[in-house]
C-alpha cells in the first residue's frame, strides 16, 4: 500500500495500563488493554474498529490521537510519527485530528453556549478573531444542522441528537483531516442515529474527512465503513473489506458477532453461535490465543501459541491457526 495514500499507520501499538496494590502502591500488574496491534487507514475512508465492550477499541482511539501515551509501537500520521513530535508540533497537529465523543452531554461544558463550546478550539489555537470567528461558528454549525439562534443556548437545552450534532460541529471547527468517531451514536435513539450517520457520511464527501469509526454495533459499521477490524481483548483478529466481512467472516468470533445481529424477518433461520464462559480478564488473558477459552473450534495449538494477523485473501487478514487460504 503506497505510503501517500495513508492517512493513518498504526504500527505494533500497545497501551498497558498500571495496577497498583500493597501497602506501598506498588505495580502489581498490568492491564493490557491494547496489546500490539497494526492497521492502515485511506485517506478518505472510515475504517470501523468494532468489538465487545472492553476490548480496547476507544483506547486504540485515544491513543493514537496521543490523548494516552503509548506504551509501545509507533503511529503515524501522514508519515510524521505522532510519538516524536515535541510540543509545538503536537499542538499544530492537533487542528488535523479531532475526537467526536460517545456522550454527547458529558462531552460538553455546561457553563458555555453554544458559540463558545464551538469557538473555544478557534480561540485556543488563534486561527480567526471576532467577526471572523463568529462568522466561521456559525457556518460550522449549520453545516451540522443547526440554526444561527441556537448559539446563544446551552447544552441542557438540547435534545440528544442536538447535542451530539454540536459536538461534531466543534470537531470540525479547525476544518481537521482525520477524525475519530469514538461510539457517536450509541447514546442516541435509533431514528436519530440514522440522521447522524447520514450527516457523517455527508461531512466526509464534502470536506474529504477520514474516520476512525468505533462502534460496538456491527449494523452501524456496516452503513458508513469501508474497511472493518474486529477486537477482541486487545488484540485485532481480523481486517477486511466491509462487504468481505459481513458475507464471509473467517474467525470463529467474528461469525459470532455477525450471528448475534437482529434480523428483522422472524422466518429467516441463520446459525446459532453461543459462546461459552466469560471474556478473560485483560490483565491476566489466556495463554496462545486469547478467544481459545470460548472458541467452539479451538484445537490444542490455539492453547499454546498466539496466532498472527495474516492475509489469508486479498484485503483480508485473519489471525487464526485455523483459517487457511481463506478457510
Amino acid at each position: 500500500m503506497a505510503a501517500n495514500n495513508l492517512a493513518m499507520d498504526v504500527r505494533n501499538l500497545k497501551k498497558y495500563f498500571p495496577i497498583w496494590g500493597g501497602i506501598l502502591k506498588r505495580v502489581v500488574g498490568w492491564v493490557q488493554a491494547v496489546d500490539d496491534i497494526s492497521f492502515e487507514i485511506k485517506k478518505g475512508e472510515t475504517f470501523g474498529l468494532v468489538g465487545e465492550s472492553g476490548c480496547g477499541k476507544s483506547t486504540v482511539g485515544r491513543t493514537i490521537l496521543r490523548l494516552l501515551d503509548k506504551s509501545g509501537g509507533d503511529v503515524f500520521y501522514n508519515g510524521k510519527n505522532i510519538f516524536e513530535l515535541n510540543r509545538r508540533e503536537l499542538t499544530r497537529l492537533r487542528q488535523e485530528m479531532q475526537i467526536i465523543f460517545q456522550d454527547p452531554y458529558s462531552s460538553l461544558n455546561p457553563r458555555l453556549t453554544v458559540s463558545d463550546l464551538v469557538g473555544e478550539a478557534l480561540k485556543e489555537h488563534n486561527l480567526v478573531n471576532g467577526k471572523g470567528r463568529s462568522s466561521r461558528v456559525r457556518d460550522t454549525i449549520e453545516k451540522c444542522g443547526l440554526q444561527p439562534h441556537h448559539l446563544r443556548r446551552y447544552p441542557h437545552e438540547f435534545s440528544g441528537g442536538q447535542r451530539q450534532r454540536i459536538g461534531i460541529a466543534r470537531a470540525l471547527a479547525l476544518n481537521p483531516e482525520f477524525i475519530v468517531c469514538d461510539e457517536p451514536v450509541s447514546a442516541l435513539d435509533v431514528s436519530i442515529q440514522s440522521q447522524i450517520l447520514n450527516l457523517l457520511l455527508d461531512l466526509q464527501e464534502e470536506m474529504g474527512l477520514t474516520y476512525l469509526f468505533i462502534s460496538h454495533d456491527l449494523s452501524v459499521v456496516r452503513h458508513i465503513s469501508n474497511r472493518v477490524g474486529v477486537m477482541y481483548l486487545g488484540n485485532l483478529v481480523e481486517v477486511a473489506k466491509v462487504d468481505s466481512m459481513f458475507t464471509s467472516p473467517l474467525h470463529p468470533y467474528t461469525r459470532a458477532l455477525l450471528a448475534a445481529i437482529p434480523v428483522p424477518d422472524p422466518g429467516e433461520k441463520r446459525e446459532k453461535i453461543i459462546l461459552k464462559g466469560n471474556i478473560p480478564s485483560p490483565a491476566n488473558p489466556p495463554e496462545g490465543c486469547k478467544f481459545n477459552t470460548r472458541c467452539p473450534e479451538a484445537e490444542g495449538i490455539c492453547r499454546n501459541k498466539a496466532p498472527v494477523l495474516k492475509e489469508v485473501e486479498p484485503d483480508h487478514r485473519v489471525a487464526c491457526h485455523l483459517v487457511k487460504n481463506g478457510r
